[in-house]
């Protein structure tokens, strides 16, 4: 618990900062006089005026803001202060200064990513075959599993994404695979099926199936604190060899035994649980404990909640490091920055055109236990989550609402076309609705965040979480 509190406030005073740092630098730079830098909402924890800003830091850290000489509408400015006045400078400028926090934030988050990319480098699976799916194009084309693809159409394949990618280069044009079988090669023939699914978003996309999962190693990586495995005795690194004496050499194998059927598993009641007999290997020592899986909720973008039984545990894959240079990780930094950000403009566009439900939405609880589970997984994970929220916070701000900065940058585009300030009267009456606007969104994410912990407790219908005992 105390964990996940430091985690949370010491995230988001980092993208508070920065976001406010934006405003400073940009009214700094541009002559406009800085009277307050605030992180945090009062009560105030200390202070130190330096110059002509007062700096300060204050109990509640959901927030902050910069308050600059002349901002706020109708404020009476000296004929010698006109000069450093937010309201007094030309549009651009005050455009620019607002613009500045979510740009900062945006610059964050590639900067983080190319430093995470740059350090950690990209994590991929070994090119062996896990499980295959029945009758699908892999299982046809005569692959096991256990196999290792050392090529496909003559191109040396190092990484397991390497060979789910390949269709999507060739147009889902046959492959000829060359693989490693128990120490013997042997050439085979696949062809890609088209397929559809769903996008995170609920958008409907074709892709490229090839029928087979990547072998896993079936060893414990992370035991998950008051869940079923941990409360059994199971622990980190415990490499799972059977479950209700059914022999397990892969990661896939324990969780379809664990939640059932891919296409069955989540349901809006549940399935029935049962306690399960999981034999590890511990030190040298096989050991078994008793475990029973727990119905634990997960939200739809359509607002409905499944039901998926869970133990608690996450794997720990053998996986290969493959080194990005300084220059390379730019690039990628980049890349994956700008996926970031159209992610959350289209889940913003599916939100106002209620095509996924608004009960996806969540407030300082989701993200402090998002930045509990991060850091308890590694730094690079807190790291990541870190520059997706920044995105986040700078997408949101653009947003045109009155007390936001997009809602301020549109009144001075406004004022630009007119060529003449808006009424002090519309100003005021903008930002009470955007007050109101605002608080109704709070109101929303918190109720979002209280009803998942309801949920979690309270569980699925009672007939269903009935423990089923032979």
């Amino acid at each position: 618990m105390l964990l996940t509190l430091v985690s949370f406030i010491v995230l988001l005073l980092i993208l508070i900062f920065v976001h406010e740092l934006g405003h400073f630098l940009a009214a700094k730079l541009l002559g406009v006089r800085v009277e307050k830098f605030s992180l945090g909402f009062p009560p105030k924890l200390y202070s130190r005026k330096i110059g002509e800003t007062v700096y300060q830091i204050c109990w509640l850290p959901l927030g902050g803001y910069v308050s600059l000489l002349g901002e706020l509408p109708g404020a009476t400015i000296s004929e010698e202060d006109k000069k450093v006045s937010f309201s007094h400078k030309p549009v651009w400028v005050r455009i620019a200064i607002s613009f500045a926090g979510p740009f900062f934030n945006l610059v964050f988050a590639f900067l983080a990513l190319w430093l995470l990319i740059a350090v950690v480098g990209f994590h991929h699976l070994p090119p062996v075959v896990g499980r295959l799916v029945p009758d699908g194009p892999a299982q046809v084309a005569g692959l096991q599993p256990g196999d290792l693809v050392l090529a496909i159409d003559g191109q040396e394949i190092k990484y397991f994404d390497e060979i789910t990618e390949f269709p999507e280069k060739t147009g889902g044009a046959p492959m000829s695979l060359s693989i490693n079988r128990s120490g013997q090669t042997l050439s085979l023939k696949l062809n890609p099926e088209s397929k559809e699914r769903q996008d995170i978003l609920g958008s409907t996309e074709r892709y490229w199936s090839l029928g087979l999962m990547p072998s896993s190693s079936p060893r414990i990586g992370q035991v998950l604190d008051g869940r079923p495995a941990q409360l059994a005795g199971i622990r980190d690194g415990d490499l799972v060899t059977a479950i209700d004496g059914k022999p397990i050499d892969d990661w896939s194998q324990i969780v379809e035994t664990v939640q059932g059927p891919e296409e069955s598993r989540a349901t809006e009641t549940g399935t029935p649980v049962k306690p399960m007999i999981f034999e590890v290997l511990r030190d040298g020592q096989t050991l078994s404990f008793t475990v029973t899986p727990k119905l634990e909720p997960n939200q739809t973008i359509e607002g409905k909640t499944l039901y998926t039984a869970m133990i608690g545990v996450n794997n720990k894959p053998d996986v290969l490091v493959e080194k990005v240079g300084i220059f390379r990780a730019f690039g990628h930094g980049f890349i994956e920055s700008c996926a970031i950000v159209k992610l959350t403009y289209m889940t913003l566009a599916k939100l106002i055109q209620t095509k996924i439900s608004p009960k996806i939405m969540g407030g300082p609880i989701l993200i402090a236990e998002a930045a509990g589970s991060k850091i308890r997984e590694g730094l690079a994970d807190f790291i990541a989550l870190m520059a997706m929220i920044s995105v986040n916070l700078a997408v949101i701000n653009l947003v045109p609402l009155p007390i936001l900065d997009g809602g301020q940058i549109l009144f001075f585009l406004i004022e630009g076309i007119r060529r003449k300030p808006l009424s002090l009267r519309f100003k005021e009456i903008s930002q009470t609705v955007g007050i109101f606007a605002l608080l109704a969104l709070m109101v929303l994410v918190f109720y979002n965040d209280i009803s998942r912990i309801v949920t979690r407790k309270v569980g699925p219908p009672a007939v269903v979480q009935e423990t089923v005992t032979d």
